[in-house]
């Protein structure tokens, strides 16, 4: 009887497309690249190879394998040169520094698709400019929900017509209605609502919008319906709309019987919805503490649901 022996390099390519899915990178080119053409060939039509930077590996030598990553997430103080990964198509980039915000650039970057930076507290304007001025004309999901305030809007001289989802953060209605206009084809928002006392002027519709999501830590609720009244007037045919707000519970048990639940404003504003999820933050004083009962939350719901019951689902959250 003859033995048939099996050597590594006989088994087939998809044997070695699933082990490369349980390696990184670094591993996968240390390990197979250079071993001869077969190998090389293989790994270099692989176009899902990712990498993660942080302070403690940026040193390994990523000369030879740069040209191939498909997604890169960095984390913290790095050190790279973001012109070497040619292909890359997803960037998260985590507590970056300037020097390497200063690199997103479309000579850097002419195939980037997917760009995230939810960290930064300050210092953004330049990104938002580049972003919304098609600066990355293959660009369609951004996340820059971080913590900055967007007050004021450079010459954002062309329309980003590639964006379909953005996550962005503080915003005022001056500001919204920048963004709307310079990415006419966005499907999904979401957004930070800050207090502003500006003067509204034209309302524009966007029509691509299908879905919204708003958080709001303003506490005049009568102001914040009156903001997200004119925020929702802009998008007609929304879909999908989410609000998270917040309120004490020493005033929810006064808002209990009266209040409508932007049930008005949605019929008014959203004929075509299809979803509405209201996500309620109740802080809690030692002094009424005594309020917080299951009853309270059953109330709530209640009436929440008889405003909202037979025109779309609805759905309301009690942290």
């Amino acid at each position: 009887m003859n033995e048939i022996f099996l050597t590594f390099e006989l088994l087939p390519n998809e044997i070695f497309i699933n082990i490369f899915k349980y390696l990184n990178t670094s591993d996968i080119f240390q390990s197979f690249y250079n071993l001869n053409f077969r190998f090389n060939t293989l790994i270099e039509s692989l176009n899902n190879l990712h990498l993660t930077i942080s302070e403690d590996n940026q040193y390994i030598n990523i000369d030879l394998f740069s040209p191939y990553i498909h997604s890169l997430i960095t984390i913290g103080d790095v050190n790279i040169n973001l012109h070497h990964f040619k292909n890359l198509h997803r960037l998260i980039l985590h507590y970056p520094t300037n020097k390497l915000l200063e690199q997103l650039d479309i000579d850097n970057l002419p195939y980037l698709e997917y760009l995230s930076i939810p960290d930064i507290l300050f210092g953004m304007s330049f990104i938002y400019q580049k972003i919304f001025s098609n600066k990355f004309p293959n660009l369609k999901f951004c996340n820059l929900f971080g913590f900055e305030t967007i007050e004021t809007i450079l010459n954002w001289t062309t329309q980003t017509l590639s964006l379909r989802i953005l996550k962005i953060g503080l915003i005022d209605f001056y500001v919204y209605k920048a963004i709307l206009y310079a990415c006419p084809n966005l499907y999904y928002l979401q957004l930070k609502m800050f207090q502003s006392y500006l003067k509204l002027s034209y309302i524009q519709i966007h029509s691509n919008l299908k879905k919204l999501e708003i958080y709001s830590e303003i506490y005049d609720w009568q102001y914040n319906d009156q903001l997200i009244d004119i925020f929702l007037e802009c998008v007609p045919n929304l879909e999908q709309l989410s609000i998270y707000r917040s309120i004490s519970i020493s005033k929810i048990l006064d808002l209990i019987p009266d209040y409508n639940w932007l049930s008005s404003i949605i019929t008014k504003r959203l004929p075509l919805l299809k979803y509405f999820i209201l996500c309620l933050h109740i802080e809690y004083h030692l002094e009424f503490i005594e309020f917080i009962t299951t009853e309270t939350h059953r109330q709530l719901r209640k009436f929440f649901f008889n405003a909202h019951k037979n025109r779309y689902q609805s759905r309301l959250i009690i942290k």
